[in-house]
Order: structure tokens, then sequence, then C-alpha cells
């Protein structure tokens, strides 16, 4: 069975105490309709600009609805694969220290999403838009990665009839590794490696200290992120509703950045992307602010900015010191919204925050956006 998600998660709006003494700024917030600026944002908003690049208008033009019609609920996947006996452990026989490409690393706790995350774009390059993914498992010794074929194939099955995916088990022979190969099918130019890690929260809590055990990470995590052959993004994912008694984010957070720093001798401000998602947002501010946070409005675009600047900022403050002593040319915080869960299925299905991602990802890993070919010109002399 598919996990279901709560309904009701976290703040709600209206709730929020007034935050007095803030170290609000305006940079690094991307917002549903694309990517944050390229130029130093530094300067706050006057509020008069005009709409920024959008890369929606670039992968869905204004009569592309980015919403899709009702999932059918009646035809579901063939279960047998999840009766299958254990696949081979690909990652064990790959020398990860040679490893080459961009990588995605989502982090965590339990329940906060980070396959919802890596999955549903996954899926979102398989099926919308103008991007060609294709699987990257053949090894250079011919060995295919049937793992990522497994994994691949349940994440495109299960939200095609729009489930949740299963989380990821514990075991570190339970890291997975997807590799695509993207194309931007506007832009052949633009054609880059995109590959996740798919771990377990339950894994990442272990960087948090108790009584009776110090911090530690599986030794895969560590070798992925200490290799530098790789282009590294980090994503944390905001678990909005945080349970008595289980670490918080701002535990998991700081606490991982702390093991890598003491541990592994890395700074990873610098050279490494930084992205905090918060998912759900519909539910986290409500339908009205949601929708603020949607429209191209300039005021709307200062709205948003400010609002989840200052949502983060109240609600996990020790996670908003981490984003903000970050390279500021490597670190975001944005939304993710999927659809409407409806009775354990997710309606409405809805793109434009994936996208917004997948652009957001290949900013940071190249310095670049995603557009179509001679856009560039094409804005200097105002061609349309």
């Amino acid at each position: 069975m598919a996990r279901r998600r709560r309904s009701k998660i976290g703040f709600q709006p209206g709730e929020e105490p007034e935050i007095k003494e803030r170290p609000i700024i305006d940079e690094g917030v991307v917002p549903p309709w694309g990517t944050a600026p390229e130029d130093s944002p530094e300067t706050p908003s006057d509020g008069g600009e005009e709409t920024d690049e959008d890369i929606l208008s670039i992968f869905g033009q204004p009569d592309t609805d980015d919403t899709s019609s009702d999932t059918d609920n009646n035809q579901f996947p063939d279960d047998a694969y999840f009766e299958e006996p254990q696949l081979k452990d690909h990652l064990a026989s790959v020398n990860i220290d040679e490893r080459t490409g961009n990588y995605l690393i989502s982090v965590g706790l339990p329940g906060s999403g980070k396959t919802v995350l890596q999955s549903f774009t996954t899926y979102s390059m398989s099926v919308a838009g103008n991007l060609s993914a294709k699987p990257d498992i053949t090894e250079e010794n011919g060995e295919i990665n049937h793992r990522a074929q497994q994994l691949r194939t349940l994440w495109l099955d299960e939200w095609k009839v729009g489930r949740l995916p299963k989380g990821t088990p514990l075991r570190e022979d339970e890291i997975r590794e997807i590799r695509l190969d993207i194309t931007n099918l506007e832009n052949k130019s633009q054609r880059f490696n995109f590959s996740f890690l798919e771990i377990s929260g339950e894994s990442f809590k272990d960087v948090v200290p108790t009584a009776i055990s110090a911090p530690t990470l599986f030794q895969r995590i560590n070798s992925f992120l200490t290799n530098d052959k790789i282009r590294l993004n980090l994503a944390f994912v905001l678990k909005t509703d945080e349970q008595l008694g289980e670490p918080t984010n701002d535990a998991l957070f700081t606490n991982f950045i702390e093991f890598v720093e003491a541990q592994l001798k890395l700074d990873l401000t610098q050279k490494v992307g930084l992205i905090l998602v918060l998912p759900n947002p519909k539910v986290v501010f409500g339908e009205e602010e949601w929708r603020m946070m949607r429209s191209n409005k300039s005021k709307d675009r200062n709205f948003y900015k400010k609002r989840v600047k200052d949502y983060v900022y109240e609600n996990f403050p020790a996670t908003y010191t981490i984003f903000d002593r970050w390279n500021v040319n490597k670190r975001a915080i944005t939304i993710f919204h999927i659809g409407d869960e409806v009775q354990g299925h997710i309606e409405r299905v809805d793109f434009k925050d994936a996208r917004s991602f997948i652009d957001l990802n290949y900013h940071f890993f190249t310095g670049k956006r995603l557009q179509p070919k001679n856009s560039f010109w094409k804005r200097i002399f105002g061609i349309k």
C-alpha cells in the first residue's frame, strides 16, 4: 500500500506571531512563475519592475494548461513487481569516487516528502513540458542498473494513477541511484545529466546525536558528498508537521551540516547548491495566499518572497541561519505544489513548481537557464 499523507499540516494562516526583528533579505526565494534572477539579489525590489523571465512560459506556452485533468483512479499498475525477489545492490559494485555528473541529494525527516519531490520531478520530465529524460543505466563494463529501472518504473506507474510512491527502506544497501540524460527539446544544445539519490529519512536522523549514539551517516552518502568530480545540490525538504518527541527540522539540518564539516572536513556553503523546499504550500499558507503566490503581478511576487522567508525564519530559525550564511548565488527557497490530495489520491496534477525546480537545479549546476534556442538574442532585439 502506498503511504497516505496527512491532509492538514503544520502552520495555518493567521496563526503566525508578528516577527519583530528578522534578518529578512530578498534574494534566494524562487517563485512558482520562475527561478531567481541572475543578478545579485541583494537590492530589494521596488515593486515597479517588469515581469521576470519565466521558465513556465518557456516550458509551457500561454495556451498550455499545466494542470492535468483529474486522475483516472480506476487504472492501477500491476502490483506484481512489489513481490519480486530483491534485485542486486547495484551501488555495491560501483566505485562512487569515480562517479561524475550532476547530483541532487534530498535531506529531510521521515515523511517530509523527499521521495515525492524526486519522483514527481522525474515524472514531470517524462510526461510534461519540453524536456526529454532518458535513463542512464549502463556502466562502462556493460552492467545494467536494474534497480534504477525498477524504481523509475514504480514512480511512473504510481504517479500515472495519482498515488504517492512508497518511501525508501532504511538499509544502506537500499540507497538507490537514478541517473537521467536530459535534453531541452526547444534548445538541444542544452543537454545535461541529472541524477538523484533516493535515501531513507531514517538514515538522515542518524546525524542527530542522542544519549546513546553519536552522529553517523552511511558510508555511501559520505562517498558522494566527498566526491569532487560531481556537481552537487542539496534540497532540505521541510516537514511542516513536526512530531513531538521526534527530531526537528532544525536539529536535523544543523547536525547534518556540522557532521559534514567536522567528520568529512568539507565546507559545502560555497560550491554546493542549497534549496529549501516547502511542500504542500496550498495547505501551509491557505488557498488565498497560495493563489497570490502564483500570480505574476509585481506586488504578489514581492508578497511571495517576504511571506515564504518569514515562514521559514519563524518556524525553522536554525535552518534559516544555515540558508542565510550560504553563498548567495547558490541558495534558494521554493514551494512545491503537485496537486490536490483527495481520499489518498492526487487530482488536478500540477507541474508548474516541478518545472521551476528543474530549472533551478540546472542553474546551480551550470550557471545557465533552460530556455529556447536563440532566446537571448530575441530578448536583446525585442523579437517575439
